[in-house]
């Protein structure tokens, strides 16, 4: 166990993290003394992007490395679970809806790339438990606006979210696959799964992205 604590640079995860802090605290200042922003598209990927820079930061100073790319193990794969939902989110809303499914990916993978992309891959040698556990709690903190937020349903949430969307991270690798689940659940909060037919078509994309990252077994490139 000792060994394992070792090979985690703690140094790498506190720059990462107090960056990620730092960029999601300027955000909630902006946001808060400037009200009409938080409707801004450009605004609202803004304030995701303290993980992914948080990580390319202590990934450039400490010379960490991380196996979970865009892509992962399939390129192919990894573009068609971000193209197919949009297009079909599209198509049944119109362009500004399918724009909108592909902010909420952009969104997913500025934060994704850091939750997964690095901490999840700098803590892979622990116990699945302890590192999902250590990621939900850092991320519930950085989401420093918990007064809007029911915290007996949300640490629950994180929770599940750190667990499934950290296994689709160890399976594929793909950063995309990722950053889509975690898109594809903003996207929803939007009241649009109060719709039958947006309904029908979020169950049949979370099959599509299963069925086609775990039963098609096809050259992975």
């Amino acid at each position: 166990m000792k060994l394992i604590y070792k090979n985690i640079h703690i140094g790498a995860i506190a720059t990462f993290y107090i960056i990620a802090l730092i960029l999601r605290l300027i955000t909630l200042f902006i946001g808060n003394k400037y009200p009409e922003l938080r409707g801004d598209y450009a605004f609202q990927l803004s304030t995701g992007l303290g993980p992914i820079i948080g990580a390319f930061v202590a990934m450039a100073i400490f010379k960490r490395k991380t196996e979970y790319t865009l892509f992962g193990k399939s390129v192919w794969k990894s573009v068609a679970t971000i193209a197919i939902p949009c297009a079909v989110f599209g198509i049944i809303g119109g362009l500004d809806t399918g724009i909108l499914c592909l902010l909420a990916f952009v969104y997913g993978l500025l934060e994704e790339y850091g939750w997964r992309g690095y901490l999840q891959y700098e803590l892979r040698e622990l116990p699945v438990w302890q590192y999902v556990l250590i990621i939900t709690v850092m991320w519930l903190l950085w989401h420093l606006d918990l007064d809007q937020r029911n915290l007996l349903g949300f640490f629950p949430l994180l929770l599940f979210a750190s667990w499934g969307i950290g296994k689709v991270a160890s399976d594929t690798h793909s950063l995309l696959f990722c950053a889509a689940f975690h898109g594809i659940v903003n996207f929803s909060k939007r009241g649009l799964l109060s719709d039958t037919t947006f309904l029908v078509a979020f169950i049949s994309v979370i099959i599509f992205w299963i069925v086609l990252w775990y039963f098609i077994k096809v050259s992975s490139r």
